[in-house]
């Protein structure tokens, strides 16, 4: 009986003293935490098949005979990015700290794409193909590294599973979201055999 009267002169006092904004505001920091919690490892899962599709891919280039010397140099920046970069990002302070640095203009992974956007840009007409759609891949994938690494981690997963689940829907036949759709269904066949 004494705990229904506490958690009833509690309820009065938050309904009384407690504005409702700030009822709200902590729900969603409780849900988004929770949210994070439950879905962060099968992300996690998700995006390191990514990476290990990305370094496979770059390495086929890099080791391909007909590949001229800037395709090569270009993908062996990014395998530096996801194997060496990459980590030394996420091992002081996390993913959010490696956004901020990155929003800075320090040298991060994301730079480190960024850096060869501009280079394929000014080299287009000898650039490979596959070295941009693995660009552009890349650097979503480490956008969503960082951010599930990040204290906003519950939000930036909620709207990776809206971006799934949109995947999943459409069937799109390029681009990241068909990349995660495919690492996604791997996984489950995986854990299914």
């Amino acid at each position: 009986m004494m705990i229904i009267e506490y958690l009833h002169l509690f309820f009065a006092f938050v309904s009384d003293y407690v504005a409702m904004e700030i009822i709200v505001i902590i729900f969603i920091f409780v849900f988004s935490r929770i949210y994070g919690i439950i879905r962060a490892g099968r992300w996690r899962k998700i995006l390191s098949s990514a990476l290990d599709y990305h370094r496979f891919h770059l390495e086929m280039i890099m080791n391909d005979p007909s590949a001229d010397i800037k395709n090569k140099e270009l993908a062996q920046a990014m395998v530096w990015a996801i194997t060496r970069q990459m980590p030394d990002d996420l091992k002081d302070k996390g993913g959010g700290a490696a956004l901020f640095r990155s929003l800075l203009g320090q040298k991060t992974a994301l730079n480190t794409c960024g850096t060869i956007f501009y280079d394929i840009a000014k080299n287009f007409k000898f650039i490979d193909k596959r070295i941009l759609k693995l660009n552009t891949t890349l650097t979503s994938t480490f956008y969503r590294v960082y951010f599930i690494e990040s204290f906003a981690s519950g939000v930036a997963l909620l709207f990776m599973d809206i971006f799934m689940l949109k995947s999943i829907v459409l069937k799109p036949s390029d681009g990241s979201a068909r990349l995660y759709y495919e690492m996604r269904r791997e996984l489950k066949s995986n854990s299914k055999g």
